[in-house]
């Protein structure tokens, strides 16, 4: 979804291929840049008197709990040293990662924790669509809104979880049901999966009352269909991944279209294919079931067949944007190093988190961090 399916609602929108690329890559890189480090471009005098820091923005489910506690006061330790400042206290990556880019509160309820449980399509995951529109023309301006689509796209796989620790986030893990309107296969990779997941890691996860660690990998597979309860709840909650999914895929398409109109006053943009048109075939690829390299198939084999009528999009590449950056840092050239793509990312997402966390949630009097 952060990829192939980002990538061609941008593209049916009108941006061209290379640009359609970028923000599906930063949309995907979201949930795969989980550095914190420093990267030093010149020293004078044993000081850093140029570097680059990179913004962490992915959530795993081990970085919870102890073992979140363990790796958080590794990176503080090793960015005090690098700093050369005293160790603080208090960190809470939750606040600073899962919150801005993976479970944007929704602002619902009475209590501040119930206000901290990401919504879907809410209105202030729809105020930050708007902001960031304004900023289509910038130099990270595709990367923004990469991020954004990220950001987005979570809102209706993660909503009735929160980013922050909440006993509002514990769940019965047995009461995890797959519908029975998958296949056997199906059912017994996902609830294999599963139980493994709660054998290995489930209370851990569970009892640390994050994000969605309770119900495993339930809400991020497109074509799942499936239920659970809270653990305080007494109704079972009904999910069906592939209807979230596909209204995501909407919104996401009319979203593009307002950030080409935006970008590309100059004539560029290349044509348009309407969301009707598409529909269709966007259900099937959404309810496409298997592994997620399957899946990723499906999506590359619409484009090449045409029944998905965009370029064939590139294949998502692991931490190639960071290959490019190192090499511009290895060169100490700053006209690279500036912009290199990576770098834009890193830029972005600061900007994308401090905006969240410090304007968005505080105008609707939420302080997270």
């Amino acid at each position: 979804m952060h990829y192939y399916a980002t990538y061609a609602m941008a593209a049916a929108a009108g941006i061209p291929k290379e640009d359609a690329e970028t923000i599906a890559y930063a949309s995907q890189n979201v949930d795969d840049q989980n550095d914190e480090d420093i990267f030093s471009v010149r020293e004078v005098g044993g000081d850093f008197c140029e570097a680059v820091i990179s913004i962490p923005t992915a959530h795993h489910p081990l970085e919870t709990g102890a073992f979140a506690e363990l790796a958080h006061l590794e990176r503080e330790i090793a960015s005090a040293v690098r700093r050369k400042t005293n160790h603080k206290e208090g960190r809470d990556d939750s606040r600073l990662v899962w919150v801005p880019f993976h479970f944007l509160p929704g602002n619902k309820g009475r209590t501040y924790l119930e206000k901290l449980v990401c919504q879907k399509d809410s209105q202030v995951a729809n105020e930050m669509l708007e902001h960031h529109l304004g900023l289509a023309a910038e130099d990270f301006g595709l990367v923004l809104a990469g991020i954004a689509a990220h950001v987005y796209i979570d809102t209706f796989a993660h909503y009735g979880f929160s980013g922050v620790t909440s006993w509002l986030n514990s769940v019965d893990v047995s009461s995890i049901r797959v519908s029975d309107s998958h296949d056997h296969e199906t059912k017994s990779y996902i609830e294999g999966s599963a139980s493994l997941f709660r054998s290995l890691y489930g209370a851990l996860e569970n009892a640390a009352h994050i994000g969605h660690g309770g119900v495993d990998t339930c809400p991020d597979r497109p074509f799942l269909k499936w239920e659970f309860r809270y653990k305080q709840g007494v109704n079972v909650e009904s999910r069906s991944n592939p209807d979230n999914f596909f209204e995501a895929c909407s919104k996401l398409h009319a979203f593009f279209m307002c950030f080409a109109e935006r970008r590309y006053v100059d004539g560029s943009r290349s044509s348009i294919t309407p969301f009707d048109a598409i529909a269709n075939e966007v259900r099937l690829l959404i309810a496409q079931e298997g592994e997620m390299s399957v899946r990723e198939q499906a999506w590359i084999q619409a484009m090449e067949r045409g029944t998905l009528p965009v370029a064939v999009c590139d294949e998502y590449v692991v931490g190639s944007w960071g290959v490019d950056l190192a090499e511009a840092l290895a060169e100490k050239n700053f006209t690279r190093i500036r912009s290199s793509r990576a770098y834009y990312f890193h830029s972005a997402a600061e900007y994308h988190r401090h905006f969240v966390l410090k304007r968005l949630l505080p105008k609707h009097g939420l302080i997270v961090a």
